[in-house]
């Protein structure tokens, strides 16, 4: 007697992404678990759920607990510890009563904070641009110093406790081809002082 057993693999739905663009109009079929689990080479369809996995678990109560106080910049590396040169703010002080006050480049800049899965959100007081010379602003058009002007920022938490913050960046690399792009997470730590 000869018994025979037959498995078939199935795929799960949360495993599929269905990618459509103009080289795959009806749709390519990509697997989540066969994409590279590199954190310097995140493929653009994963960058969701990575950054989703990576968030701090904490709760918000906690974490608006742990985040008050006076924080210094102390380091910016890639995921695997290569240092990175990423512009960020050198200091933050976040209060009790929700102020906040970032001293950038010789600059202090206010608003209100909030905590809300996993993010510290800032709402700033005055409107920031990302450009900062203002030789530059003089000759730029109204329309592109708007569309690089913005009213608050989310900083994405890893990690926090009563010493130490970490924030994620998830920094786009080869933006020329699109096929080709992917990103790399960035993280700038943050120390407490007293």
């Amino acid at each position: 007697m000869l018994t025979c057993t037959f498995g078939f693999g199935q795929v799960s739905p949360e495993d599929i992404i269905v990618v459509y663009d103009s080289i795959n109009p009806k749709g390519k079929v990509l697997l989540k678990s066969e994409m590279s689990k590199n954190l310097d080479s995140i493929n653009i369809h994963l960058l969701e759920d990575k950054k989703i996995e990576l968030l701090t678990k904490k709760d918000s109560l906690l974490i608006s607990k742990e985040i008050i106080g006076r924080w210094n910049l102390n380091s910016i590396k890639t995921s695997n510890g290569k240092p990175y040169n990423l512009q960020v703010f050198e200091k933050i002080e976040l209060t009790n009563d929700g102020i906040f006050n970032i001293l950038d480049n010789e600059e202090i800049i206010s608003g209100k904070w909030e905590i809300s899965k996993g993010e510290l959100i800032l709402n700033y007081n005055e409107p920031q641009c990302q450009i900062k010379d203002k030789a530059l602003l003089k000759i730029l058009p109204k329309e592109q110093i708007e569309s690089l002007t913005y009213s608050s920022n989310f900083l994405n938490i890893r990690k926090i406790d009563n010493t130490n913050i970490e924030f994620m960046h998830f920094l786009p690399e080869n933006i020329e081809n699109i096929d080709e792009m992917f990103y790399v997470l960035v993280l700038s730590n943050y120390v407490k002082t007293e």
